[in-house]
């Protein structure tokens, strides 16, 4: 018979938390979805059909650009991905192609491992954290719950390897846009959005978020960084909303180096795990690798227009595994974007066009925060940013053995500032070409920067996004495949994307 838990409700209560603050602001937004819906058609487009590349293109580009294991940030596969990039920037034709460096420590595992009484439990190291000697550390497991301030009460961990849950918020995503209209527009022409439709966010989690230096600085409800105050030796995480088994979690991706080390446990395993740690089981956790210089580099050209106004178009070519989704099929889009504004005659093109495949997304979106401080004076002429992630994924839901796919696309939503032009450029811009399963919403509806790639650009420059980002539930583990990408999409995003440009060209 299959073992059971009872999980803490931390998760419900953080997400009704998030919803009554939507709730809040859902006047303002539906001022802003009415303004727009007027405004939408008296919009000027550029005239002219724009010429798009075929599927067979999009697709070998995704394909040539997941040849190694991984693109991680400083590494030799992340080199060759900057420099397979700046090649395909050049033979589209882009002008004054850069690949900018970036200093950063570059943090390599060689060997995880968590035994337990005498078993090998499936585990995968958190990504920046510290190494032990050779031979391992050896300490009982405690077991912490989700880490709060009771959970610690209960329980001393010094000395001993703490073993807690991490729980991710679920949003009722379905709720949202079709009853609460907490969205600018829906664009569903399949009718698979139902009021039941939901989503773990698994890149939110929420008592593990990363950012932090010390314990100090980290929220109390950290659960790595107040078992590390409180004297544990190592940290065990186990997914417990991730979807299957899988534990190959790259995250959190802040980039910064954290004092014990650390492993993430699939949910299935976790059971285990925790009734393990519940009776104080010996344990020994053995992280080993390597810390090195090493420089990552964001790439990046220009496609000059008319004026020297830019349409800033991104994505970010790092990824933690083979990476096809996230980012080869983003990679792929910026370069559908270049190579059909590459056709327009200048003379055409009222606007200059800027392409940046940034770095460091998986380095605490050091890429992008980094070309906007070292280019002021181009984010000052930047009209519009249009940052394009993850778009043509497979939706998925969790099995024993893993994932089993749906059949349909991955939910997508694209984060829209408030300007009254910005919103109606993406109501027309979906309606005119309408995706599947995609709803434009405010930038700052669930932080006060986009959650995506946009963040840093935003950030540092204040410049209007829209950033449209899909987020299956494979896309930080070594599920992110080739066979994940829906390539018969591809041309269909392509052709909306080119549709907001063509918007944006022809704006006063």
């Amino acid at each position: 018979m299959p073992e059971t838990r009872r999980w803490e409700n931390t998760s419900s209560v953080k997400t009704s938390r998030a919803l009554t603050d939507i709730m809040r602001r859902l006047p303002r937004i539906w001022l802003d979805r009415f303004a727009a819906r007027r405004l939408a058609p008296q919009l000027p487009i550029l005239a002219g059909d724009i010429p798009l590349p075929d599927p067979g293109m999009l697709e070998s580009w995704i394909r040539d650009l997941c040849q190694t294991p991984h693109r991680r940030p400083g590494t030799p596969q992340g080199q060759r991905a900057e420099d397979w990039v700046a090649q395909r920037f050049r033979e589209i034709g882009l002008e004054d192609v850069r690949l900018d460096p970036i200093p950063i420590p570059v943090w390599t595992a060689d060997r995880g491992e968590l035994i337990v009484a005498g078993r090998a439990v499936p585990c995968f190291p958190v990504v920046h954290t510290a190494f032990t000697p050779s031979g391992g550390l050896r300490a009982p497991l405690v077991w912490v719950g989700t880490g709060t301030s009771r959970d610690f009460e209960r329980v001393d961990v010094k000395g001993r390897i703490a073993v807690a849950d991490v729980p991710f918020p679920r949003m009722p995503t379905g709720l949202m846009m079709r009853a609460m209209k907490a969205c600018y527009h829906v664009s569903d022409p399949d009718g698979q959005i139902s009021l039941t439709t939901s989503q773990y966010l698994n890149f939110v989690r929420q008592n593990f978020i990363g950012g932090a230096t010390s314990p100090e600085e980290a929220p109390a409800t950290d659960v790595f960084w107040q078992a590390v105050r409180r004297g544990a030796l190592g940290v065990c995480l186990i997914l417990r909303d991730q979807p299957g088994n899988s534990n190959t979690h790259y995250g959190p991706y802040d980039g910064i180096l954290k004092p014990v080390p650390a492993m993430w446990i699939g949910r299935e395993d976790g059971i285990v795990l925790q009734r393990q740690a519940r009776a104080g089981a010996l344990a020994t956790l053995t992280l080993e690798g390597s810390i090195q210089p090493g420089t990552m580099r964001n790439v990046w050209g220009v496609l000059p227009g008319q004026s020297d106004e830019v349409i800033l178009v991104t994505s970010h070519h790092d990824s933690p595994f083979k990476g096809a989704v996230e980012d080869g099929a983003g990679v792929a889009q910026v370069l559908a974007q270049a190579w059909a504004w590459s056709r327009v005659p200048r003379e055409r093109r009222p606007r200059t066009m800027v392409f940046v495949a940034d770095a460091g997304h998986f380095h605490g979106s050091l890429g992008a925060h980094g070309f906007a401080r070292s280019h002021p004076d181009l984010m000052k002429r930047a009209r519009i940013l249009i940052t394009l992630e993850h778009l043509g994924g497979k939706e998925v839901v969790g099995t024993n053995q893993g994932y089993a796919e749906t059949g349909r696309p991955a939910l997508t939503v694209m984060f829209t500032s408030r300007e009254p032009t910005t919103i109606a450029s993406v109501v027309r811009a979906l309606t005119a070409f309408p995706p599947r399963r995609t709803a434009a919403i405010p930038s700052d509806l669930l932080a006060p920067v986009p959650t995506s790639d946009a963040s840093g650009y935003v950030a540092e420059s204040g410049v209007p996004v829209i950033s449209w980002i899909g987020c299956p539930y494979y896309l930080l583990d070594e599920y992110d495949t080739l066979d994940r990408v829906d390539f018969a999409d591809l041309v269909p995003i392509a052709r909306t994307v080119t549709e907001l440009v063509r918007i944006h060209m022809a704006l006063p």
